[in-house]
């Protein structure tokens, strides 16, 4: 009975000293930063540009646009010596306590871009409120300050619509903070960010009105070894990237075939990469095999794609087409850039561990020099319910 008494004592003092919690923050204390934005100013110093969360104007309906009157958001923006200084000057400004924790993403403006992000992510990495899976762009045409600014009208949450854009157009992973990071750390390849442009919306091309306008993603930032953007590589060049790195998604292509006299559009659902490093004369070379299946979604030829010779006609322009663009998007890499964006070096690293120890810190000249061979296997795995184009006459059909 005694010990009873006892352990029933010790539970009752668990619990008093479990209850509640001494460092909670209500939610009526703290501004919810959505998006953050980091530019570098004429006088060197960085201007932080935070999106918050206005509770009461988000609603029901914060996961779509348009649902419920008023902004859901507020722009402050502050300048310090780094993100921290910066934050803790805004933070002067706001009467509630700034909670990163659910920070959407970070915009990186591109003269900050341009001078080097070394000295101005470190806090992202070492707040714990902070999330590594951020998502964190590149923005051109605008400073970070001006896109915040700007409203989606298919997002009451605009920060919403630069991750899901990227996701639609074939990157997932590779748009994180964390990825970023290991790129940059790597020294089998060189890091990259995805570029948000800012574009007319159609309502005037001289309208210079920031809510006139809207955004699209443009392709790939490249960085240096001291994380300075050097170049950008375009929107079909930055899928190849994806696509060599084993990363792609999702992709449509859209290719002339001349047996037919026109154009198909592919639209490819599984992708894979493979890249085998080999020495040859003391030099390392690489054959990088790139695989794609999918379905035609429109034929603008006169062939008969229900034909399976026709059908290896597509299957064949296609591939030839991919290798094309891949091999010409690697050197322009190579040539211009001298860095490895594709992590050839990681592969390397894997394979011939000695030879890596021994070069790993001229790898961006190797790189540069390597021959690279590309090989493409496309399968086309449905053609829709016709196979040639329904409104074509029987005579110009080639079956």
């Amino acid at each position: 009975m005694k010990k009873l008494k006892f352990i029933l004592f010790v539970i009752i003092c668990c619990m008093l000293l479990i209850t509640g919690c001494s460092d909670r923050r209500e939610l009526n204390d703290i501004a919810i930063v959505l998006g953050w934005g980091m530019d570098l100013t004429e006088d060197g110093s960085y201007l932080a540009s935070a999106q918050i969360a206005v509770p009461t104007e988000l609603g029901n309906n914060a996961g779509g646009g348009g649902g419920t009157s008023g902004q859901g958001f507020f722009l402050e923006t502050s300048k310090g010596k780094n993100a921290t200084d910066a934050s803790q000057n805004m933070q002067l400004k706001l009467s509630r306590v700034i909670f990163a924790s659910h920070r959407r993403f970070i915009i990186i403006g591109e003269e900050l871009a341009r001078n080097g992000l070394a000295n101005a992510i470190d806090e992202f990495s070492r707040n714990p409120e902070v999330r590594m899976r951020t998502d964190i762009f590149v923005v051109t045409g605008v400073t970070a300050k001006e896109f915040l600014s700007m409203t989606y009208k298919l997002e009451k949450i605009p920060s919403l619509a630069p991750i899901k854009i990227h996701q639609s157009v074939g990157g997932t992973e590779s748009v994180t903070f964390k990825n970023f990071l290991a790129q940059a750390v790597s020294e089998g390849s060189n890091a990259t960010l995805p570029i948000i442009e800012v574009v007319s919306s159609g309502a005037g091309k001289n309208d210079e009105d920031i809510q006139k306008k809207t955004f699209k993603i443009t392709g790939r930032a490249i960085f240096d070894n001291d994380l300075k953007m050097i170049g950008t590589l375009n929107a079909r060049e930055a899928s190849d990237r994806l696509w060599i790195n084993n990363e792609l998604k999702a992709n449509t292509i859209t290719v002339e075939i001349p047996e037919g006299n026109g154009n198909i559009s592919f639209v490819g659902r599984k992708f894979g990469s493979k890249v085998k490093p080999i020495f040859e004369d003391n030099k390392i070379k690489f054959l990088i095999s790139l695989s794609g299946h999918g379905a035609i979604k429109e034929n603008n030829t006169t062939l008969d794609l229900k034909n399976p010779k026709y059908l290896k006609v597509i299957e064949e322009t296609l591939s030839k087409h991919i290798q094309q663009n891949v091999t010409q998007t690697i050197s322009h890499v190579q040539e211009d850039f001298k860095v490895d964006v594709f992590g050839l070096g990681e592969t390397v690293h894997q394979k011939y561990p000695t030879w890596w120890k021994k070069r790993k810190g001229q790898w961006n000249e190797e790189f540069a020099s390597a021959t690279i061979a590309v090989k493409v296997n496309i399968d086309v795995e449905e053609v829709g319910s016709t196979g040639p184009p329904l409104h074509l006459k029987e005579s110009v059909i080639k079956k």
